[in-house]
């Protein structure tokens, strides 16, 4: 059997925005709210449950047996998770960037690094004898369930893929919850997701009350492309409350528009939100801000009016379904007022 670091509970608090929720964390009772995405089966014994029934986002059920001691996770958003939910996975993905605070745990080689999140290294995590994994987003496929299900007694795959960004938020509560009980901490996974959601309305709020535009764009190698309502960061539309321009991106999908600089004046946007993929991926390119600086987004109101804002591109791109994530997407919002 192979030797396994214990399963420590703690609190963590990504970039500090968790120090509120885990007040509640501490103090919370109660019944779980986690709906039809998890459900125990009890031991005849004292009442403990033993395994629990998780239906994942390839509307697999699965039995998982519940407080597994070994877990390898392949997804940022689910390992982000667990880590709001104080669990630390035993082996994760090899991190493309500097990994955000609440998660430096994994920068060192106390922890096993198999694959990255498109290719796991299966021969490492089978030599592990794992009692769970759990995948996701780029690596959540049939394929590499498939794979893992070979000597994996439960896989599951923790996607969020909620193609409306209002449902995004939604969908991320049920795959909380649906880890927290899988290790025994319902009502904290529950108390944790509303803590997200009023953090959001409360942002939600204060934007709403602006009154003002925003544009979301990517600078990637140089390119830049806008996104709108129904993009990946829709959710500054749908859950933050921003009106979007006038620009024609409600079908731009994941990929985004490229765009010109004129782009910026046709559409001014009052608010601008500017993601650097490079440095989300550890890419070396020029800064996101230094390729827009000096163009016409420099004559945008948001430019004027000092609110062009870098949003956090592990929040935003490598890890968005984690409650630590939201907090920080509302944190970057909130600092658009």
């Amino acid at each position: 059997m192979p030797t396994t670091r214990p399963r420590v509970l703690r609190r963590t608090a990504p970039a500090g925005l968790l120090a509120a929720a885990a007040l509640a964390l501490a103090g919370c009772g109660g019944s779980a709210s986690g709906g039809d995405a998890a459900s125990a089966d009890t031991a005849s014994g004292d009442g403990a449950p033993t395994t629990v029934s998780v239906t994942d986002s390839q509307d697999r059920t699965v039995e998982v047996a519940t407080e597994p001691e070994v877990v390898v996770a392949t997804d940022w958003s689910v390992i982000r998770t667990l880590a709001d939910l104080g669990i630390e996975a035993d082996a994760v993905p090899t991190p493309n960037s500097t990994l955000p605070e609440d998660l430096a745990v994994y920068e060192g080689e106390e922890v096993p690094k198999v694959g990255d999140v498109f290719e796991p290294d299966y021969e490492a995590i089978a030599a592990m004898e794992p009692d769970l994994v759990i995948v996701g987003s780029r690596s959540g496929t049939p394929e590499v369930v498939a794979e893992f299900e070979r000597f994996a007694p439960a896989v599951l795959d923790m996607s969020v893929r909620a193609t409306d960004p209002a449902e995004i938020l939604a969908e991320t509560r049920e795959r909380v919850e649906a880890l927290g009980a899988v290790f025994g901490i319902d009502a904290e996974a529950s108390a944790l997701m509303d803590d997200v959601e009023a953090e959001v309305a409360a942002v939600r709020e204060e934007v709403r009350a602006t009154g003002r535009t925003a544009m979301v764009v990517q600078v990637s190698d140089g390119t830049v492309s806008a996104y709108g309502p129904g993009s990946r960061f829709g959710t500054v539309f749908a859950d933050f409350g921003y009106d979007p321009t006038d620009a024609p991106l409600d079908g731009d999908g994941g990929h985004g528009e490229e765009i010109s600089q004129e782009f910026f004046v046709e559409y001014d946007p009052d608010v601008l939100f500017v993601l650097d993929r490079a440095k989300a991926i550890g890419q070396d390119a020029t800064p996101a801000l230094d390729v827009l600086e000096g163009g016409l987004a420099d004559s945008t109101t948001a430019a004027q009016e000092d609110r062009v804002v870098e949003i956090d591109g592990f929040a935003w791109y490598l890890a968005t379904s984690a409650p630590g994530s939201w907090l920080q997407m509302a944190a970057d919002v909130r600092g658009s007022l």
